[in-house]
């Protein structure tokens, strides 16, 4: 597909975060083009885990290489109508969240995402989804408080120095997480006198067969493809 041109949905799930982004700078150097369409959520858990900012540097070059973010585009979302100019050759949703998917099977175009996708069906461009709750998976939690050691403190110095509000002091539970906030500059950590800061905790993430079920019924729309790592993509390339 040298030359030709893929519209990348993100949308917010940590699970297959790291490597959607991995698959991204391959398809790059293989003189694919990418538009990034992220969502809301999307943006604030690349923020969480760190990854804006690689994201956006990956995706710089002429039109349409780039990021749409979906606050900062128009009611309507326009940046999606690219698809009726025969911009893209393929749409690719990765990771796609439990809402985003559960929005497409039930035709809901009402996000910068699912929107994308229901051009691209309509238009018959061929549309790959990775769904992060169909597989057993590992993911990692950007930031955790570990509360039985916070508790050894009176208060919480590490919250008090924090530069950005990410952490926030708290009369009932010591200190308040707000992971968004955070730039990972790693102050915390190191001025914990009890190690209770840590970050990139890894977690198993398990399906379940009720949203298992939902997710397969992404199978009953023409021109969709459920993918099970974002590596996929670069086979259709």
């Amino acid at each position: 597909m040298p030359g030709k041109n893929i519209a990348w949905g993100i949308t917010g799930a940590g699970a297959f975060l790291k490597e959607s982004i991995n698959a991204i700078s391959k398809i790059m150097d293989n003189g694919v083009g990418v538009t990034a369409y992220v969502s809301r959520a999307g943006r604030s858990v690349l923020a969480m885990y760190g990854y804006l900012d690689q994201l956006t540097g990956i995706l710089q070059g002429p039109y349409p290489i780039g990021v749409v973010f979906e606050e900062e585009d128009d009611a309507g979302y326009p940046s999606t109508g690219r698809i009726y100019r025969g911009v893209y050759n393929l749409v690719v949703v990765s990771p796609a969240s439990m809402n985003t998917v559960s929005k497409i099977v039930n035709g809901i175009a009402d996000s910068l995402v699912s929107n994308l996708v229901m051009h691209a069906v309509k238009n018959n461009i061929p549309v790959l989804i990775m769904p992060v709750d169909l597989y057993e998976s590992k993911s990692v939690i950007p930031l955790v408080i570990d509360r039985d050691k916070c508790s050894m403190c009176s208060k919480c110095i590490a919250a008090e120095n924090c530069p950005t509000g990410a952490l926030r002091p708290d009369p009932r539970h010591k200190v308040r997480v707000s992971p968004a906030r955070c730039t990972r500059c790693f102050i915390c950590r190191k001025i914990c006198p009890y190690n209770a800061i840590h970050f990139d905790v890894e977690v198993v993430v398990k399906p379940h067969p009720f949203y298992v079920g939902i997710i397969k019924r992404l199978n009953d729309i023409e021109g969709v493809e459920i993918i099970d790592h974002p590596d996929r993509v670069l086979e259709y390339i």
